[in-house]
């Protein structure tokens, strides 16, 4: 027993670490999707896809620590937005989880 319930107790923390990873993965690319849909409407800007973006961190707080979100890469025809975040952790690992959406920017044209 000695052996054995560390070892489980171990292996356990693993699955937990995991399943944050996984969920702080799942909330990084919800909120660069959210960010790309609202940056590439007619009209809008990178500004409203970065507000979007802020507006996913809020409702999955906790789930990321420190989310930060950048449009670079952008330009007038394409959207790109980048989400950096660590994942949190029972076991004091520092995990950073980045996604990464694109897509094109809406516009007018005549047919």
């Amino acid at each position: 027993m000695l052996i054995c319930f560390p070892a489980a107790l171990l292996l356990t923390f693993m699955v937990i670490e995991t399943c944050n990873v996984y969920f702080a993965k799942q909330a990084a690319t919800t909120a660069a999707r959210e960010a790309v849909s609202g940056a590439r409407a007619y009209g809008n800007s990178t500004g409203d896809g970065v507000a979007r973006a802020n507006s996913v961190f809020q409702r999955v707080h906790g789930t990321l620590v420190n989310p930060r979100v950048s449009a670079s890469g952008s330009d007038a025809n394409r959207v790109v937005f980048t989400v950096t975040a660590k994942a949190p952790s029972l076991l004091g690992l520092s995990i950073t989880v980045t996604e990464r959406a694109t897509g094109p920017v809406e516009r007018w044209t005549t047919p």
